[in-house]
C-alpha cells in the first residue's frame, strides 16, 4: 500500500511539473512577445527564416541604388525586425546582409554590395525602431 501511495504522489508531482511548465508568463500582449524573449539572437533569427523580406529588401535596394526611398519590402522587414529582441536586431541584419551577399554572389567591394550594406546600416532608422546605425562591417 506504501508503494501505491508514493507511485500516485509521483505521477502526482510529475502532472503538476509538466502542467506549470506549458505556462508562460507575459504581460498579455501577445504582439510584444519577442520583445520579452530571452533566447540567443541566433535562435531568434533561426526562428524567424534569417529574415527573408529584409534580404529582399536589401536586394531592392541594391537593385535601384541610394535614391530609392519607397520600398515594397521595408515594412515586411519592419515587422521581422520588430519580432526580434531590441539587442539582436543589427544582428539579424548583419546575417541578412550576408545571406543576400552569398546568395548573389556578389563580392564585398562592389557597389552592389555597398548599397545593400547602406540599405542594412539604415534599416532601423527607416523602420523608425531606433535611431542608431548598425555597422555592417565588424
Amino acid at each position: 500500500m506504501a508503494k501505491l501511495a508514493l507511485l500516485i504522489a509521483t505521477f502526482a508531482l510529475a502532472f503538476f511539473l509538466v502542467n506549470a511548465s506549458i505556462y508562460r508568463t507575459t504581460d498579455g500582449d501577445e504582439e510584444n512577445w519577442y520583445q520579452h524573449d530571452r533566447r540567443p539572437c541566433q535562435e531568434q533569427i533561426w526562428h524567424q527564416g534569417y529574415l527573408p523580406n529584409c534580404q529582399w529588401y536589401l536586394n531592392e535596394q541594391a537593385g535601384r541604388g541610394q535614391s530609392a526611398h519607397g520600398s515594397r519590402y521595408l515594412n515586411s522587414c519592419c515587422y521581422e525586425l520588430q519580432n526580434l529582441r531590441q539587442d539582436c536586431r543589427c544582428q539579424g541584419l548583419k546575417q541578412a546582409l550576408g545571406q543576400q551577399l552569398k546568395l548573389q554572389g556578389v563580392q564585398w567591394e562592389s557597389q552592389e554590395a555597398g548599397d545593400m550594406c547602406e540599405a542594412a546600416e539604415t534599416a532601423l532608422y527607416r523602420c523608425r525602431l531606433d535611431s542608431r546605425r548598425c555597422d555592417m562591417h565588424s
